[in-house]
């Protein structure tokens, strides 16, 4: 039985369907039983297949998974996909698994580093030394190149599972080491010092971070229905980052964290100067609003008053350095301090920390 449709073609138990991509003459057959509903079905797939032909969008193995003329054809996709096109593809298609950070992260490295290097390369041109010559030559840290190449990787990837490319370029790169500071905590007289420069919400909010080890993100969250005076404990659940409420950093992150006396004092004096419609601890003295991230409070408030304690320099993330080696230095359990501080384990606590521990512990 044939059909008067264009490209289409009726034989005893199938259909097959015939189209022209890349100049090559393509027919595929398709099992189905040719009726009047099933013709048009293919006319339709047809029509769709000339679409996508026509701007650039034909994916040949997503409608004919088992044809060997998709896989014949799938090197020529990779010689007309640049690198750009096939990241940004990607990011299309995955964005919406990421918490609104991450997205942000990925976009600040595709766009500063994978585009001005590798966009205009063709996927099939790609090769390992490519990437290898950028980051003998870039000046980001070893964290940063692995951003870097885990976004390469996870695009390279799905071409792989697509049998677009018969690999991926980018296994053959390896992780580059990265080699994190040391801590370098505030010992009781430098702490002082800087505390000295701050008054009101700004003091009670670095106050509690010396005393607490929170990370600035968990502060900035930090709401009063997560304060439990009568334990004199608080639970951290939350995160602050770029104004955007996110889970912790870890799932070991989410704790519940057991108040020294100084910090239970400073969230006290704190909380004296909210007001009922205020749900966050802190806020920013000078509109009266929760503080939009890390980065604001640093400029605003760490910055100056570090240098007007004439401290040297660090960030304000030793404040949880400062908690960590404090704690080890009064001879608190070593596990204890691994769940203030929301690590998965006291392993990680004695990798940062190790050298804060008193000889007679």
């Amino acid at each position: 039985m044939d059909s008067k449709l264009t490209g289409i073609k009726a034989n005893n138990s199938s259909i097959s369907i015939s189209f022209t991509y890349n100049n090559v003459r393509c027919r595929e057959t398709v099992k189905i039983k040719p009726t009047k509903s099933s013709l048009k079905e293919m006319d339709r797939k047809r029509d769709a297949i000339l679409y996508e032909i026509e701007f650039g969008k034909f994916d040949y193995l997503k409608h004919f998974p088992n044809s060997k003329k998709a896989q014949q054809l799938a090197g020529t996709q990779a010689n007309n996909m640049t690198i750009k096109e096939m990241i940004n593809d990607w990011f299309k298609r995955t964005q919406d698994q990421w918490e609104y950070s991450t997205k942000r992260g990925y976009i600040s490295k595709i766009t500063h580093h994978i585009e001005p290097n590798f966009g205009h390369v063709c996927v099939s041109e790609f090769k390992p030394s490519l990437f290898k010559d950028w980051a003998a030559t870039s000046t980001l840290s070893g964290k940063s190149k692995n951003e870097v190449r885990s976004i390469l990787r996870s695009a390279f990837q799905e071409l792989y599972i697509d049998e677009v490319i018969d690999g991926n370029p980018i296994d053959r790169v390896k992780r580059f080491k990265h080699i994190q500071a040391d801590p370098q905590p505030f010992n009781n007289e430098e702490r002082e010092k800087i505390l000295a420069q701050m008054t009101g919400q700004v003091r009670n909010l670095y106050e509690f971070a010396f005393w607490t080890g929170l990370r600035t993100s968990e502060l900035l969250a930090l709401k009063k229905c997560d304060i439990d005076l009568e334990r004199n404990v608080i639970f951290v659940r939350k995160a602050l980052v770029h104004g955007r409420e996110k889970g912790t950093k870890t799932s070991s992150s989410a704790r519940t964290h057991q108040l020294h006396e100084t910090a239970l004092k400073a969230l006290k004096a704190q909380l004296l100067l909210l007001s009922n419609d205020h749900e966050r601890i802190f806020l920013n003295p000078k509109n009266s609003l929760p503080w939009r991230d890390d980065r604001d409070i640093y400029h605003n408030c760490w910055v100056p008053s570090l240098k007007k304690s004439g401290v040297k320099y660090r960030t304000q993330y030793n404040t949880r350095h400062s908690y960590a080696s404090n704690m080890l230095t009064q001879n608190k359990p070593i596990a204890w301090i691994a769940k203030q501080l929301g690590h998965s384990d006291a392993t990680t606590t004695l990798r940062k920390y190790a050298r804060w521990i008193p000889e007679n512990y």
